[in-house]
């Protein structure tokens, strides 16, 4: 990692107030981060796929930004899309300004719009991606449909990768891929709380398939 980016985690990770995009400084709270070791997971897994696109929903402060925008610059990697329409109001801008603090402005791109709008853009143009991050709102259906819209980005080969597999929300959605999508081969990491699967194949499941979940 970047002595630049470890400098600036640091700050975040012992709670320092960080400089929104308003020039103001703001006291973050504590709660809304991934853990460390959840951090390089991302970073190790961008550099494995080395993805052209990756996506993620959900910015906020912008702790899973900073690891995967460091992991693409170490490797030439490419687009970074993060999708959270509250960026610039609840969490003040604080992700996008740390990003372009370190430079990494060239390689990101924030959209403002809900990631159902987003994500539906991106299929009606033809997006694809191999490296999609799902952190969202963490309601049970919010999350259905961001998974949902994420496999239709989705390449074979490609991962979607989720958080906070600590809350039965989050854990209803997975149950739903384990027991329904045959397509998708869960990965097994070593970090608490994420859960990973790499897309295989396409959808070919029949109109009326459904297993309980």
């Amino acid at each position: 990692m970047l002595d630049s980016t470890m400098h600036k985690l640091a700050t975040m990770y012992e709670n320092h107030p960080q400089r929104g995009s308003d020039g103001l400084m703001h006291q973050m709270d504590t709660l809304t981060r991934i853990s460390i070791p959840q951090g390089h997971l991302l970073a190790a897994l961008y550099a494995e796929i080395r993805p052209k696109l990756s996506i993620e929903i959900g910015l906020a402060y912008g702790f899973s930004t900073l690891f995967i925008l460091d992991s693409a610059s170490q490797i030439g990697g490419g687009r970074h899309i993060a999708i959270d329409p509250f960026e610039e109001t609840t969490w003040h801008g604080i992700g996008c300004q740390a990003v372009k603090e370190l430079n990494f402005d060239n390689m990101f791109e924030h959209v403002t719009e809900p990631s159902i709008l987003a994500m539906s853009k991106m299929c009606r143009e033809g997006v694809k991606s191999d490296y999609i991050y799902i952190d969202g709102a963490h309601n049970f259906d919010y999350a259905l449909v961001d998974f949902f819209c994420s496999n239709l980005l989705l390449n074979v080969g490609g991962i979607v990768v989720f958080d906070d597999t600590w809350m039965p929300s989050i854990q209803k959605v997975i149950s739903f891929i384990r027991n329904n999508l045959k397509g998708h081969q869960e990965l097994t990491t070593p970090v608490d709380n994420v859960a990973c699967f790499r897309k295989i194949k396409e959808d070919d499941r029949v109109w009326d398939h459904f297993t309980p979940f």
